[in-house]
């Protein structure tokens, strides 16, 4: 199955899901702000009978002695039964709160789930992706991002641990051993001209990279001196190019900037190092590991659980896609129509935006 074909699939599936879930998790919240707001007029009411308790045994027409005792048993007695009555509104509070909390943390996390199951595809048209990578305390992070029509991005946390390449550091020397970088000319007692000075390259470890489609920026760090190697590659069909840069404590050379230097360096070995870390980062896409952001339209989607907003945008992009709407027509429309009913009048405008009325 394509991805086009699977999108489509997840989008009467799990997109509807995301936004039932969604739908439950904002009537929990409402009916959370209506219990605090019950549970505040309750209070009051209470707090008013104290008072109107108060003012109706000022109005009797007794001695002071009598008026004095009767007012205090009457007070100690509403009192009494009113606390007990307040502590029983706050405990139905805490009750209620309680089940709807539970309830709105369960509907986010299954609308959450089922929007992560359905990017998790790439079901919309990609205009740009790109993964990076980042070495911390021995071990990499990563994440991708995806930029598609309509204003909407994504983001998935990678999974490095599945990759053997980076589940642990990343040496130069795993990639190619014994590769030389010249990094500086100097003079030699022997011969008049400059000849260049060596970096070893084995022990560098990669410490950040962005990886594209064709293109990588990668920072590879000695762990014991701190120096730096930039390596910048890319690849358009059969052509590739590679610039390098290094930098220690007494400065920063632009290797393949300076013709001294550059004809020292094994361009086909450093553009072969770059194609395969390139490769290998590209490959962590594969390894989605947490949806970690959706932005729709400016909209952080996951903040406010705009599932819906969401969808809405998805079709208006899916339905300019020639391969989408292709493979949107290949899903059974009984069934498509069926889903897009629980979405009540919304569903409605979903299916009069993909043409399943007509269909149906």
């Amino acid at each position: 199955m394509s991805a086009a074909d699977k999108g489509a699939d997840l989008l009467f599936t799990e997109l509807v899901d995301a936004v039932r879930y969604s739908r439950n998790w904002q009537r929990s919240i409402a009916e959370q702000a209506e219990a605090n707001a019950a549970a505040d007029r309750q209070m009051e009411a209470l707090a008013q009978l104290s008072s109107r308790i108060s003012d109706a045994l000022g109005d009797l027409d007794l001695g002071p002695e009598d008026s004095k005792s009767l007012s205090r048993k009457i007070n100690e007695f509403s009192n009494l039964a009113i606390e007990q009555a307040k502590d029983k509104v706050k405990a139905r509070l805490r009750a209620n709160l309680d089940a709807a909390t539970a309830e709105a943390k369960s509907a986010e996390l299954k609308a959450k789930k089922s929007l992560e199951s359905y990017l998790a595809a790439t079901p919309l048209p990609v205009i740009d992706q790109d993964v990076s990578l980042d070495l911390a305390d021995g071990s990499y992070s990563a994440k991708a991002e995806y930029k598609c029509a309509g204003e909407i991005e994504y983001e998935f946390l990678l999974n490095t641990a599945a990759s053997p390449h980076f589940r642990e550091e990343l040496a130069f020397s795993r990639v190619r051993k014994g590769v030389k970088l010249p990094v500086r000319l100097g003079k030699t007692w022997l011969r008049k001209e400059l000849v260049p000075d060596y970096e070893k390259l084995d022990d560098y470890a990669l410490s950040r990279a962005r990886a594209s489609k064709g293109h990588l920026e990668a920072t590879l760090v000695h762990p014991e001196t701190g120096s730096k190697v930039e390596l910048v590659f890319s690849k358009s069909g059969s052509d590739s190019f590679v610039t390098i840069s290094y930098a220690d404590e007494k400065g920063e050379v632009d290797v393949t900037g300076e013709a001294g230097l550059s004809r020292h360096v094994d361009l086909p070995t450093m553009k072969g190092v770059g194609a395969r870390i390139l490769d290998a980062i590209l490959d962590l896409s594969m390894e989605k590991l947490q949806l970690s952001r959706v932005e729709c339209a400016g909209v952080d989607v996951l903040a406010t659980l705009d599932c819906s907003g969401f969808m809405q945008q998805a079709v208006r992009v899916l339905v300019r896609s020639k391969t989408s709407v292709a493979a949107m027509s290949k899903v059974n429309p009984k069934l498509a129509i069926e889903r897009l009913n629980l979405l009540g009048p919304e569903g409605a405008k979903i299916k009069e935006t993909l043409g399943l009325t007509a269909r149906g």
